[in-house]
């Protein structure tokens, strides 16, 4: 009988395993299935194109300095440098010459909050958006090595790869979110440095925070900052604003980190009113750049993903209309839905962000006041930072919901001209300024610099969105004309089409 009923119980434990692997799989294939992994890949070889001696001339030039247009400049760019910036000047023997008479050079942009994912069509949607550069962060570690494909000439634009995301979880979720995901999860603080010194001698360019215990989040700063890799990422869920004063976290990874915090400190919003609210962001304002100022912290934007989740509560259908959304991976845009407490996805219900109330109840009335506070909120503090001078780097947060590789650059751009910065200042933030934090040799127009340029038919410095107007993208000295950034963009295109399961003729 004993013997019997053990059996019968270790029947049912090997079941219960076999199940839970089962569910595991079933589950990692679904997140894997999001993340872009099912879609058709592009053959990238398609695209390549040689590092060339190139002349550009007659052409406007963005100073140095990032605040001017410098006229009737010729420049030379070979062996993927720029070898001379000169008034008029002399085309050499052999060069290829593109006439950019009427035309205006800027730095390639760079899109410093990205995920890649599993998303390698991406790549190609940056280039022919001008992004010379992105931040990936949160990078699988198959993430290094594409890194390093394209600096050995794949077509892509050039890669800072955070490590993965370390966080503070429970065993049992901690296990889970490993297993399906790409987050680490710490079991101690000397588990967490461990980790930290385990990504620096893998290579990656940075450590990414997310929601870390406080002791665990002051030892992994302080580990990384001795071992000379800075950090990114999120705030603990318990940080204190007063902890910026002596944080040794280089880079605060969206500015709605900070806003999650005064809203903490604030208490309900709909409880005590939202001209509350902002009076005490407004009270705040100043502390809290004091410490970012010195402590030489850098903010990453993300502002138009966070002015688009109210857009997307209120009226999701329109605000699909508003963006590129055939180019983004048809596992983002189509998602998955669970349930309604679990939905992921860009459309209309699967889209976390929708409003599930009606705009009569009271229910949707307070989520409204909600979403356009926070907005505000952002607003508010990039302007206080701007002001300032605040480190502010241009980052969209890319393949969240409704955020288009590549074509998010733009939107963020032109958000933040809109929101506080000039137009000076708004280019410098996709440029020159995150060139500078990562020591990246680009960034601005001189000799000596990585040839990553856009040759635009309009000005930027008088209108922002001109930074669409591409007319050539110059990377690592390859160029790459308009017909074949358009075939890029073309060929993601109709990838995605074939991959589809769900139509979505009606938002293009």
């Amino acid at each position: 009988m004993l013997k019997t009923l053990s059996k019968w119980l270790f029947g049912l434990l090997v079941c219960a395993v076999i199940l839970a692997m089962a569910y595991l799989l079933w589950f990692k294939n679904g997140v894997n299935f999001i993340y872009g992994a099912d879609t058709e890949v592009v053959d990238h070889t398609a695209f390549a194109s040689p590092i060339e001696l190139t002349a550009i001339t007659d052409v406007n030039v963005l100073s140095p300095d990032g605040e001017t247009m410098l006229a009737n400049r010729t420049v030379v760019v070979d062996g993927g440098k720029i070898i001379s910036v000169t008034v008029g000047g002399t085309v050499p023997a052999n060069a290829a010459v593109i006439n950019g008479h009427g035309k205006y050079i800027i730095p390639g942009l760079v899109d410093s909050h990205a995920h890649l994912l599993k998303s390698p069509n991406d790549l190609l949607l940056y280039v022919a958006n001008g992004v010379t550069h992105i931040r990936d962060l949160g990078g699988a570690p198959e993430r290094l090595k594409l890194r390093e494909e394209i600096e050995q000439g794949r077509v892509g634009p050039r890669m800072f790869v955070s490590s993965p995301p370390i966080d503070s979880m429970g065993l049992l979720e901690g296990v889970f979110y490993e297993i399906i995901t790409f987050h680490k999860n710490t079991r101690s603080v000397e588990h967490a440095k461990s980790m930290v010194q385990e990504f620096a001698e893998q290579g990656y360019d940075a450590i990414k925070i997310y929601h870390l215990d406080m002791p665990s989040y002051r030892a992994v700063n302080e580990l990384a900052a001795g071992l000379g890799i800075p950090t990114t990422g999120h705030f603990p869920l318990t940080l204190e604003l007063s902890e910026l004063a002596v944080t040794q976290q280089k880079e605060v990874a969206h500015i709605e980190e900070i806003v999650r915090v005064l809203i903490r400190e604030f208490g309900s919003i709909n409880d005590n009113g939202s001209a509350a609210f902002y009076a005490h962001i407004e009270a705040r304002s100043d502390a809290i750049i004091d410490d970012l100022l010195a402590n030489d912290i850098t903010v990453n934007s993300v502002l138009w993903f966070m002015e688009s989740i109210h857009d997307q509560f209120s009226d999701l259908e329109a605000e699909l209309k508003t963006v590129q959304i055939e180019y983004a991976n048809p596992g983002l845009v189509e998602g998955t839905k669970d349930s309604e407490d679990y939905k992921v996805g860009w459309l209309p219900s699967y889209n976390q962000f929708e409003s599930v109330s009606d705009a009569s109840t009271e229910t949707y009335k307070k989520n409204d006041i909600f979403w356009q506070a926070r907005e505000k909120a952002h607003h508010i503090l990039l302007k206080a930072m701007a002001l300032r001078d605040v480190k502010i780097v241009a980052g969209t947060d890319s393949g969240a919901n409704l955020v288009v590789p590549g074509f998010s650059i733009h939107d963020e751009l032109v958000s933040l001209n809109q929101a506080a910065m000039s137009t000076v200042q708004t280019l410098a933030s996709a440029t020159s300024t995150p060139a500078d934090m990562m020591n990246s040799n680009a960034g601005s127009i001189d000799v000596g610099r990585r040839a990553d340029l856009l040759i635009l038919n309009e000005n930027p410095l008088t209108d922002i969105n001109n930074t669409r107007t591409i007319d050539t993208v110059i990377l690592n000295g390859r160029v790459f004309t308009r017909d074949k950034l358009d075939a890029m963009l073309a060929a993601v295109k109709n990838a995605n089409d074939r991959s589809r399961k769900i139509n979505i003729d009606e938002y293009r």
